[in-house]
């Protein structure tokens, strides 16, 4: 798995559906990020500060690192992270002709070329 590459395609599957690798922080923080979407929307404006006091979030300096930049560069680092550190055990559903990424893992047809496997 060397020779691939991190594109968007790629960085959201890892994101979506590889969650197994996040760390204890990593999940705190998404959670942050989840319930602090969900309030600024007023859906759920109770969660958000039931967690922020619960979970105190923000007084950890790796939770807070994480969430520092919003969640496209949370999404970033902990996509990279995984990357870096589990790339050769990640189960990737993979195009058996161009190699690049399905949109599912159990996806069997190619959004790039368009291959079936079914």
């Amino acid at each position: 798995m060397n020779s691939i590459e991190l594109y968007p395609e790629l960085k959201e599957y890892i994101f979506n559906y590889c969650g197994k690798y996040f760390g204890e922080y990593e999940k705190k923080a998404h959670l942050h990020l989840h319930a602090l979407a969900k309030s600024m929307d007023g859906a759920n404006v109770k969660m958000y500060k039931f967690f922020m006091k619960e979970e105190n979030v923000l007084d950890n300096p790796e939770i807070k690192d994480l969430v520092s930049g919003g969640y496209d560069a949370f999404k970033e680092k902990v996509v990279t992270r995984i990357w870096n550190e589990h790339k050769n055990e990640l189960e990737l559903n993979l195009c058996p002709r161009c190699r690049k990424i399905a949109r599912t893992p159990e996806a069997r047809q190619c959004r790039f070329c368009f291959h079936d496997w079914h």
